[in-house]
């Protein structure tokens, strides 16, 4: 009731007073804070392929990064319709660490691949095309680990990158949001 009250005030004050800017951001930074209901946010962190990275679901651990013109599926070869553009293939270990649940639901699309010509924008893996590949959605019981392959299409001259996952909470609050840097080489 106190947190409603206190929004109330600090939007009148900016309707009707000055220096409404500076108590907008005070207002969204509580009514943030009151959603996050003491769970972290808003950091973001940069590691490298040798670090196991603990979110608040999950750890993950990059084993290999390498780079193909063609996968092979079950019944057939994919190679990308660009001739300009390449498979990166991202060998992972996620690992369930969220006591608070018996099993997490995870998604191949769970984790996204940028590089500096994006600009910050994302591309995400291609869906499941062989056994190697993530499932495109799996439980993970707590304790239990799975290893497999994300795979992204990318173009050919690039070879510094950067795996993203940022945490989304069942209520669609963003907390921290990590990335991995790696480079490949022809």
């Amino acid at each position: 009731m106190k947190k409603t009250v206190l929004i109330v005030i600090m939007a009148f004050l900016c309707v009707f007073g000055t220096g409404c800017s500076s108590i907008q951001q005070k207002a969204k930074q509580i009514a943030t804070d009151w959603k996050a209901d003491g769970r972290e946010y808003g950091e973001e962190t940069t590691y490298s392929t040798e670090d196991t990275v603990q979110t608040a679901f999950f750890k993950v651990k990059v084993n290999s990064v390498t780079t193909q013109d063609e996968i092979q599926g079950e019944n057939d070869e994919y190679v990308p319709q660009d001739v300009a553009h390449q498979f990166v293939v991202v060998n992972i270990t996620v690992e369930n660490t969220y006591e608070d649940f018996d099993s997490i639901t995870m998604f191949c699309d769970d984790f996204e691949l940028t590089w500096e010509q994006l600009q910050g924008e994302t591309t995400f893996p291609e869906y499941q095309m062989n056994d190697e590949q993530l499932p495109d959605s799996y439980e993970l019981k707590y304790g239990e680990s799975k290893t497999g392959n994300l795979i992204f299409i990318t173009p050919r001259n690039i070879k510094d990158y950067q795996m993203k996952y940022y945490e989304i909470w069942d209520d669609n609050f963003i907390g921290n949001t990590y990335y991995i840097n790696f480079s490949v080489t022809e």
